[in-house]
């Protein structure tokens, strides 16, 4: 089946147009830069005239960026049906806390459970993006998120079965780090690159990327984290992050599409994965995310002709007819009758609250071990700096009143700067925070905070502190 896919990103839209299927075949592509300031649909929008009209003509397949959307990776019961959509979506919208949200199946074990992809989008601003689409003549024929196309694409990769990686996906001016083990999806974030691509503070910035990830597996030795993926970025400008890669016991691989996918003459596939992600399908009637129907439907009262008269013989020939289809009927439902009972005693209340209990405990305990091992790591660092003492690691941490972890990032002898990031699962209080750590802690003469942002359920706070002169 053809297949038409428009990707938004914050610079720039991204075209293709193929076949759909396992292996997509593309026969076109093209970007469109997003040029001007000011409101992002009005750029969109007029990038969107600069396609050709028999492109803005045919039905097309949008998927929103990253940033105006939120995604998130759940587990849930084993179910099917309506009742496998009822918990889905109860559990997406009470995750995400947004009005309109859909989902996508990535693993299903009977015993095991579920994952479903989750997403959840404001209702203004999906209207926009529709109403923008209208206005520049296109047709929208579904609508998805980037997270589900990366998963599509790992799907077909070897690795993504056979071992515990991290996959590394840019963009122009971000990237998406995605963790997984032995096919099943454990983490990701979206960050924004700030350095330039090719000089060491962008190799700085993907090193301690992956670092972060390193400290969100401690303590899962069985499966260790062997190699880093990459695409998106020239191998050139990635080679800058390969030595503290490698020192981190990581092996950096460029990562490389199934060859079975089709591109046009003089395209590299991996700079248009978000394009090709929305274009895979098996060919099975699988579950995937379509926002176009997460909005409510107008219902029309119409009044039915009565024509009922006319086929007055035909119904009472077609009821004779459904008395046999009705005994195997019945006798199909006592077969089922044991299913049944199993899937009512999942949606039972007790069984619920059992099931949301476990998760919260988990969350806990997840959170329990990222702190344990961000404290080991900042342990470690602080005993490998001259002249600061493993006190002040103490201090910090006081001052976070047990709630806020402290994690080192790099200290400057000659200046006396200390780097480090405030992690909480709770919102951090800015203020208080930092005027803690100005008066109560008497070891910094200046704090200030470089940026605040939230990835995967923890709130992240950027701090550069100069200590006072000589640090106690």
């Amino acid at each position: 089946m053809s297949r038409t896919v428009i990707v938004f990103q914050e610079d720039c839209i991204l075209v293709a147009e193929g076949k759909e299927g396992k292996y997509p075949v593309l026969s076109w592509v093209k970007k469109i830069n997003v040029s001007g300031q000011g409101n992002a649909f009005s750029r969109w929008k007029q990038a969107l005239l600069e396609l050709e009209p028999e492109s803005r003509a045919e039905p097309v397949r949008l998927v929103l960026p990253g940033n105006l959307c939120s995604s998130r990776v759940l587990q849930i019961p084993y179910g099917k049906g309506k009742q496998l959509d009822r918990m889905a979506l109860a559990e997406v919208r009470d995750s995400l806390h947004m009005e309109l949200v859909d989902y996508s199946i990535i693993f299903q074990d009977k015993k095991e459970g579920m994952d479903i992809c989750g997403v959840g989008v404001e209702r203004n601003t999906l209207e926009r993006f529709m109403a923008m689409c209208q206005e520049a003549g296109i047709v929208i024929n579904g609508i998805t998120i980037p997270l589900e196309g990366y998963l599509q694409i790992l799907r077909q990769q070897e690795s993504y079965w056979n071992t515990t990686s991290v996959y590394l996906f840019f963009q122009e001016e971000s990237m998406i780090s995605i963790l997984c083990r032995n096919g099943r999806y454990l983490y990701s974030s979206r960050s924004r690159i700030f350095s330039e691509r090719g000089t060491l503070d962008f190799g700085t910035e993907i090193v301690r990327n992956i670092s972060g990830i390193l400290q969100f597996y401690t303590g899962r030795n069985e499966n260790p984290i062997t190699h880093v993926y990459y695409a998106g970025c020239p191998q050139e400008d990635f080679e800058v992050s390969m030595e503290g890669i490698e020192s981190l016991g990581l092996e950096a691989v460029l990562f490389q599409l199934d060859e079975r996918i089709y591109m046009p003459s003089g395209e590299a596939g991996t700079d248009w994965i978000t394009c090709i992600g929305a274009m895979i399908s098996n060919g099975k009637k699988e579950r995937a995310i379509d926002l176009c129907f997460s909005l409510p439907e107008e219902k029309e009262d119409k009044q039915a002709p009565r024509v009922w008269k006319f086929f007055l013989v035909p119904l009472l020939v077609f009821g004779l007819c459904l008395i046999p289809i009705g005994i195997l009927a019945a006798l199909n439902y006592l077969a089922d009758k044991e299913n049944e009972i199993r899937q009512s005693w999942i949606q039972e209340e007790r069984v619920q609250k059992q099931y949301q209990t476990a998760i919260r405990l988990r969350a806990e305990l997840e959170a329990i071990e990222g702190g344990m091992g961000a404290v080991r790591l900042s342990d470690q660092n602080l005993s490998g700096y001259p002249g600061l003492l493993s006190n002040v690691h103490q201090r910090i941490e006081q001052a976070g009143t047990g709630k806020i972890h402290f994690l080192l990032q790099d200290y400057d002898v000659n200046s006396g700067i200390l780097n480090f990031d405030a992690r909480s699962r709770e919102v951090i209080n800015i203020p208080s925070y930092i005027e803690k750590l100005q008066q109560e802690t008497d070891l910094f003469y200046r704090v200030n905070y470089e940026g605040y942002r939230f990835d995967e359920g923890w709130y992240i706070l950027s701090l550069s502190c100069t200590l006072k002169g000589g640090t106690p």
